[in-house]
């Protein structure tokens, strides 16, 4: 039964995603001559994000009211499914991971829609992000960073990292913060507690651990957002708040998951 999931999954994911792709070039020309470009590729991507999550197998849940852009955003990070979730609850774009970009046709697409990417092990390089995420502040859709830094198997919050955030807290600019756990519709894993199948933090390669969750039935993905927003001039402070907010939270979804 899994493979003829598999079968019947893949070929649609490549069909709807080179469909956007091909919508988002025929829009490129608007980048460079208003903030259009920002406004309807976000629709284009959070299309896909619905597509990616009825082709998954996926069921979205919000807990709390999801923010319209423009917006700052910060999330925990499990997985690279984590994007299509998101995207199919907002019209955002995201602070990436540099080696995605190098992914083959998804690389190209993400640098299309304007996902910034940065390279975590080069100090230099936040400054130089730090710029770009300046510039979105403002834009047609929000904007959306992990700042743990790195995907995890979901039991517990890896901390959060200050520099992604110096941006926000020098503008005086509000943050959200969202929370996100998976739940496996067959056998009823839960990433809470390490459980689930979705999350993507291993050495497992992406094409094999993508290709067996088109074998699965499907998930439950949870977002639960804040109803408070952040403002402190300090980064530290500004992540410090958020971070401790956030433990909270999720140790009373794990109560509640129980």
């Amino acid at each position: 039964m899994g493979w003829i999931r598999l079968l019947i999954r893949l070929p649609f994911i490549c069909l709807f995603t080179l469909v956007h792709i091909f919508l988002i070039v025929l829009c490129y020309p608007l980048k460079w001559v208003s903030t259009y470009y920002a406004l309807v590729v976000g629709y284009i991507t959070h299309s896909w994000g619905h597509f990616m999550m009825v082709l998954t197998g996926g069921k979205l849940a919000i807990q709390g009211i999801p923010p319209k852009p423009s917006f700052y955003m910060v999330s925990n990070h499990l997985s690279y499914a984590d994007i299509w979730v998101l995207l199919a609850a907002l019209r955002a774009t995201f602070v990436a991971k540099h080696d995605l970009k190098s992914w083959p046709i998804m690389g190209q697409a993400m640098k299309l829609i304007g996902i910034i990417f940065v390279n975590r092990t080069k100090k230099m390089d936040v400054s130089r992000v730090n710029k770009l995420i300046y510039k979105e502040l403002h834009s047609p859709r929000g904007l959306i960073v992990f700042p743990e830094g790195t995907t995890s198997l979901g039991d517990v919050l890896k901390p959060y990292h200050s520099p992604l955030l110096e941006i926000p807290a020098t503008q005086q600019f509000p943050v959200h913060s969202v929370l996100l756990h998976y739940e496996d519709k067959m056998g009823g894993g839960k990433s809470l507690f390490g459980s689930s199948y979705v999350p993507w933090w291993d050495e497992t390669s992406f094409s094999r651990h993508f290709l067996s969750l088109l074998t699965r039935k499907g998930y439950i993905a949870t977002l639960t957002f804040s109803r408070q927003t952040w403002q402190y001039e300090s980064r530290k402070k500004l992540t410090e708040s958020i971070f401790q907010w956030s433990q909270i939270e999720y140790e009373n979804l794990k109560k509640h998951a129980r």
